[in-house]
């Protein structure tokens, strides 16, 4: 309870701060808070299914939440693309936002939107490119592509040319590197 009311503490100083100081240390407030530790708490746009035991629980560690979230992504490798918010939730196969919502569901229980879109605007707490970790949703042209960084300059991602689950560079010459719009943490 202490750190839900720090945080919401810390956010309304930032927005009286930023409401007085202007526009430039409101971007600057906005990336500090936005990249605090939140290791607790659920992100933006999702809720825990208690009907399922997923791998990694909501007060695990970060790495135990990593782990569990490239096992479960790992387990999936060369299913095949199956455009379309099928309610087979990857018994057959997934588009690209129904893979990181399956991810995210198996591996932390987290139930979220399978639209990339709302993926794109509404899922996760939003941190510069420069931020990006291992578990992070990555979001591709204003949300036409999703996937979950992995390390290296790889995410792990269904479709994206390949036609099923696999991985793409997002080195900064790659494709897929130089689309990348917004970055989201999830945990």
């Amino acid at each position: 309870m202490f750190k839900r009311t720090f945080i919401a503490s810390v956010l309304a100083i930032s927005a009286t701060v930023s409401a007085l100081a202007g526009p430039a240390l409101a971007a600057t407030s906005t990336q500090t808070v936005s990249t605090a530790s939140v290791n607790s708490q659920l992100p933006p746009g999702v809720k825990m299914d208690k009907t399922i035991k997923p791998l990694a629980s909501l007060s695990a560690s970060d790495q135990q939440k990593l782990n569990a979230v490239l096992k479960v992504a790992k387990s999936k490798l060369g299913t095949p693309y199956i455009w379309g918010h099928n309610e087979d939730r990857g018994q057959r196969g997934f588009d690209c936002s129904n893979f990181t919502a399956y991810v995210y569901h198996h591996a932390l229980g987290y139930k979220m939107s399978t639209a990339s879109r709302t993926q794109n605007t509404s899922v996760g707490w939003k941190v510069p490119k420069s931020q990006m970790r291992p578990g992070d949703l990555v979001i591709f042209d204003n949300g036409k592509h999703v996937g979950i960084y992995v390390g290296n300059d790889q995410v792990i991602q269904e479709g994206g040319g390949l036609g099923k689950v696999g991985y793409l560079s997002v080195a900064s010459n790659a494709y897929w590197g130089k689309h990348i719009t917004a970055v989201k943490r999830m945990y």
